[in-house]
């Protein structure tokens, strides 16, 4: 189980939690950037 948590960052406890951060992320970057070109364009 320790081999698993290898390599991860205090904050999360396991890959998957990790990748979820990410994916959640990458998606509100995506909605933050089309509202911001919606409201300056």
């Amino acid at each position: 189980m320790e081999e698993e948590k290898e390599g991860l960052p205090p904050f999360v406890r396991s890959w998957r939690q990790l990748y979820g951060l990410v994916i959640a992320n990458l998606i509100l970057m995506i909605i933050l950037f089309w509202w911001f070109t919606e409201a300056f364009s």
